[in-house]
């Protein structure tokens, strides 16, 4: 059974893209298109815009609730008369998202918007009102209610929310819900070095959402390898009656040796392609990072860690929240753990500064086949590693290293899991892919959950992608870390010294010191021996938890944590 979620401190409500549900601007000419947007489908008596009869169009009025500035809709509209049979503008702010819904509803709207004052549209939870609002309700973000308030003010601003069925002659669709993805979206390509350790089955289902039937309708995929085009297929043509759909295939792809970053596009060939009329839906794109890293969410071209676009927690006050990626490989013995990257964040742009996340290792031993029938009866933690916020970092990537790195074993199961103790902590997510599909091809659990200690395999669903990434490197360096050395290093925390005692190592050695989002803090050449204590200067280092790692010139290395303080 799947688990509901809260979207920092609200309940999530988003669009359903294979319905096509739009919030778009129908006039003036120079407005005309698509506003990103959330909505309310949960309310109780909202209409589910699913259903095209539940489509609305009509011009808006900002509502008046007669207080200073833009009114937050929190009273009864002063300007109810001008309201009744419009759509109603109303800004975030002061009140509940459902009361600002009722008060419009009472005055005659057939529809509310409601632009956030923060930024892009999130998700609405209806509150103590919410449960008696009757027509739609729709989130917009900042830029857009400013870029349309000035037309909206002169009348001029007509408005569609709801399902295009059929309100387009040609409207081709294809999205996250519909198009096939990598089973991962980063794999260490010690883990890929073959196309049968590896490969992509590319394909989308079309989807006809206007009104008229198309024929010569294609699909191509194209995958660029760090820059270079490396693949780059048509499917034969097909004919899409109104309000059907078609799956095309495309051939496989696959490498003998992954390295590097992949970005693939799927995009809709057809006759009409420059009249369809909602294009923004006419190609999707994902990725795919082959480095050192494991997991299923989006990766970043650049950092090479994956992409957290929300924070969600499972609805209720229970503390303890935990999410996870799962990992089972026929040749995990080639890689070893060495942290996790992970984000986090509070409600109401509250600071992370002086909360704890935990990075845990866990060994999951239960036998079992598929997904439903997935047990958590026999876990092993292997490794809890600390990461305390020392300033905000709020729904940034941060890394946490495991006390020591741990080589995997093949084809066994293993959790790599971010937890928090608070009951106001949100964990990184992606909702930019769907992996339903990949659910059902490979029956796999991929991101479990952990509420209060109450697992569960399917957690909040395959479109609510754990945003966790697993740092993983090869297992040679170092075979059965024979070459790795323990060093304990003193004061730590710190606060202008740290002294690093080497043993009876001798001679050059390379220091490196990352912060916990594992950028380079600094790197130094040091020359050691005779039971020497390294002395280092961390004066200079603003205060926060850092990751030292010591290379010596004879193949020995080291690393270990130390919290300086200020």
């Amino acid at each position: 059974m799947r688990k509901n979620l809260l979207a920092i401190g609200i309940l999530l409500a988003a669009s359903s893209a294979s319905a096509q549900i739009t919030t778009y601007v129908l006039q003036p000419a120079q407005l005309v298109g698509a506003l990103e947007f959330t909505w309310a489908d949960n309310w109780g008596l909202t209409p589910d815009l699913n259903v095209p009869a539940n489509l609305i169009t009509g011009f808006t009025v900002v509502v008046n609730d007669g207080t200073a500035g833009d009114s937050l809709g929190c009273n009864y509209p002063i300007n109810a008369a001008e309201i009744a049979g419009k759509i109603a503008i109303v800004y975030r702010g002061e009140c509940e998202f459902g009361m600002k819904a009722l008060m419009a509803d009472s005055a005659g709207a057939i529809g509310v918007v409601i632009v956030n004052n923060q930024g892009a549209p999130v998700g609405m939870a209806g509150g103590v009102s919410g449960a008696l609002v009757e027509v739609p309700v729709v989130m917009i973000s900042t830029d857009a209610g400013a870029s349309i308030r000035s037309e909206i003010d002169l009348g001029n601003v007509e408005m569609l929310i709801g399902s295009v069925l059929n309100l387009f002659p040609y409207n081709l669709s294809i999205n996250k819900d519909l198009a096939l993805i990598p089973q991962f979206s980063a794999l260490p390509k010690q883990l890929a070095s073959t196309s049968t350790e590896f490969n992509v089955t590319m394909g989308s289902w079309i989807k006809n959402f206007g009104s008229e039937s198309q024929s010569d309708v294609s699909l191509t995929g194209a995958i660029a390898q760090n820059g270079a085009t490396v693949y780059n297929n048509t499917s034969t043509a097909v004919t899409i009656a109104s309000g059907d759909s078609a799956f095309l295939t495309l051939p496989l792809f696959s490498q003998n040796g992954y390295d590097g970053f992949y970005a693939a596009t799927y995009t809709i060939n057809s006759p009409f392609s420059l009249e369809d009329g909602f294009p923004g839906d006419d190609s999707f794109g994902f990725n795919f990072l082959a480095d050192s890293l494991f997991g299923f969410a989006p990766t970043n071209a650049a950092t090479r860690t994956t992409v957290p676009t929300d924070h969600f927690r499972v609805t209720g006050t229970n503390p303890n929240f935990q999410t996870c990626v799962a990992f089972r490989n026929p040749n995990a013995s080639r890689v070893r753990v060495e942290g996790i990257y992970t984000s986090a964040a509070k409600g109401g742009a509250v600071s992370m500064d002086g909360e704890v996340l935990e990075a845990r290792l866990i060994e999951w031993n239960d036998v079992f086949t598929g997904i439903q029938a997935a047990t958590f009866d026999n876990l092993v933690t292997l490794d809890v590693a600390d990461y305390f916020y020392t300033s905000d970092l709020s729904s940034e990537v941060v890394y946490i290293p495991f006390n020591a790195p741990y080589t995997l074993e093949n084809n066994k199961r293993y959790l790599f899991c971010a937890f928090s103790p608070a009951t106001d902590v949100f964990l990184g997510y992606s909702q930019a892919i769907n992996h339903v599909r990949n659910e059902l091809t490979f029956d796999e659990p991929m991101f479990p959950i952990s509420d209060n200690g109450a697992w569960n395999a399917l957690a909040f669903g395959p479109d609510v992608v754990s945003a966790i990434g697993v740092r993983m490197v090869s297992s040679a360096v170092g075979i059965q870390d024979l070459d790795r050395v323990e060093i304990t290093p003193y004061p730590n925390p710190a606060n202008e010294i740290i002294r690093i005692p080497v043993g009876n190592l001798n001679g050059a050695a390379t220091l490196q010191i990352f912060n916990m989002a594992g950028g380079k803090v600094a790197e130094r050449r040091v020359s050691v021996g005779g039971d020497q204590v390294l002395t280092v200067n961390v004066n200079d280092i603003p205060a926060g938890a850092y990751l030292f790692n010591m290379n010596f010139e004879n193949g020995k290395y080291s690393s270990f944590r130390v919290v300086v303080t200020k």
